[in-house]
């Protein structure tokens, strides 16, 4: 535990940090390397499934895809049909059997698309909207995946009782999934009632239950890999936490819900 709250208190500062400050390119530049540390445990976790994927492709892939989607060099539809085109190429180039070819190339595909697709968002997310919206959405969103992860790990550990998932996540239980929840939305409430007062109440609201549904689906996407892979964390990277990728799961399904929030229902 001790360890856990070290790394938050070395860590939480740092992004922070770096959603205020860091211009577009160098905020593009560090979802980059996170991407790249999350693609590393996730190739991780493909050898320990017995798959035999191609990490230098999914890296390749991976930047591809961010930097053609800020720069916009062509339609996004056509990036991810060139992207899906040289992994087909690769993996008939490749000299295994053919089904290690075709795992291979789904492990490669759905590694590059499931970083690339979900972290790319938080860019526009930040810089789309206007500086100052942006800023504050965004803080928004990591505090409550932040601290609805923390009230869900509190609540199941104390009163949870009901498995939520015993296949997926055999330790997650009902009552801690409805304690991060409620303990997103109240930091939400927090939020826009002492610093964010020029969010409408009502939206800061719907976006905290939101973002608490889908961080958590998040969270349970990446424990049914770990699962498949038998493993109970993506590496030791983090003192405490786990792997990057450990940290980050809720985040990735939480940035392109909130980026569609903000595009098509919020006024």
């Amino acid at each position: 535990m001790l360890l856990r709250i070290a790394s938050a208190v070395v860590l939480v500062p740092a992004v922070l940090a770096l959603v205020v400050y860091a211009t577009p390119t160098y905020f593009l530049i560090a979802l980059g390397i996170l991407g790249t540390l999350c693609l590393y445990e996730y190739f991780g976790l493909v050898r320990s499934m017995g798959l035999r994927g191609q990490p230098w492709f999914g890296y390749a892939a991976f930047w591809v895809l961010l930097a053609a989607f800020q720069e916009k060099w062509v339609p996004p539809t056509v990036v991810l049909a060139v992207v899906l085109l040289a992994g087909f190429l690769t993996a008939m180039w490749r000299k295994n059997d053919l089904r290690e070819r075709t795992l291979g190339l789904m492990a490669n595909l759905l590694g590059a698309l499931y970083l690339a697709l979900f972290l790319y968002p938080a860019l526009p997310l930040r810089f789309e909207f206007g500086n100052q919206l942006g800023l504050h959405w965004l803080v928004v969103l990591l505090v409550v995946i932040w601290m609805g992860d923390t009230a869900a790990l509190f609540v199941g550990k104390t009163v949870g009782r009901t498995l939520f998932s015993p296949l997926i996540s055999p330790k997650k239980t009902n009552e801690g999934a409805v304690g991060g929840l409620l303990g997103g939305i109240l930091a939400a409430v927090l939020l826009q009632h002492f610093l964010f007062r020029e969010l409408p109440l009502l939206h800061v609201v719907l976006v905290a239950l939101l973002l608490g549904m889908f961080g958590q689906l998040g969270d349970l996407a990446e424990s049914l890999l770990k699962r498949a892979a038998q493993v109970k964390d993506s590496s030791h990277i983090i003192p405490g936490h786990g792997g990057v990728l450990d940290r980050v799961d809720s985040l990735l399904f939480a940035f392109p819900v909130l980026y569609l929030y903000l595009l098509r229902l919020y006024r």
